[in-house]
């Protein structure tokens, strides 16, 4: 059974069709790869995917539901997450807090709740912590966990990236 299907996928812009029907699934542990020359649709179709564009026809399907045209946070919240081609991090901050802020949208305390402390919310936040941790580690940052992520090399920046769409 696929954990992801996507069905003759087709988006156009305007005379251009940027993608044109197409058909793969993706099966719990495999690796897809998707490959093609500069312009062949690959970044519109991840868009597509995760709902940052809606597709003019066809279907993607997710854990056997259809996720066809949701918004990118709802597909967020059904377990699909992506990185950028460039990172995007807040390079103030530190490494960790990059990955705590994806980890964050499996939260169950809003914005007031972290401002004003309310019951649950430290034991909460202590979880957000050792989830990011746990993905840092993963992607074999660990170690630079409390450094500025201003401060990372590119390829440093995109495992950041990488840690924090895992957590999400």
């Amino acid at each position: 059974m696929a954990l992801l299907e996507v069905n003759d996928v087709r988006r156009r812009f305007g005379g251009l069709v940027a993608v044109n029907q197409v058909s793969f699934s993706v099966n719990p542990g495999r690796i897809k790869a998707v490959i093609g020359p500069n312009g062949a649709g690959k970044t519109t179709l991840f868009n597509i995917i995760s709902g940052l564009l809606k597709p003019d026809a066809g279907r993607v399907t997710f854990k056997d539901s259809s996720i066809t045209g949701f918004k990118s946070y709802q597909i967020a919240r059904a377990g699909i997450s992506r990185t950028f081609q460039n990172p995007s991090l807040f390079l103030q901050m530190s490494v960790l807090e990059n990955v705590m802020v994806g980890r964050h949208r499996r939260s169950r305390c809003e914005f007031a709740g972290c401002c004003l402390r309310f019951p649950g919310q430290p034991k909460e936040e202590r979880s957000i912590r050792q989830a990011a941790l746990a993905q840092l580690d993963y992607v074999g940052l660990i170690q630079l966990a409390g450094f500025p992520a201003g401060g990372l090399s590119f390829g440093q920046r995109r495992m950041v990236e990488l840690a924090r769409a895992l957590a999400t």
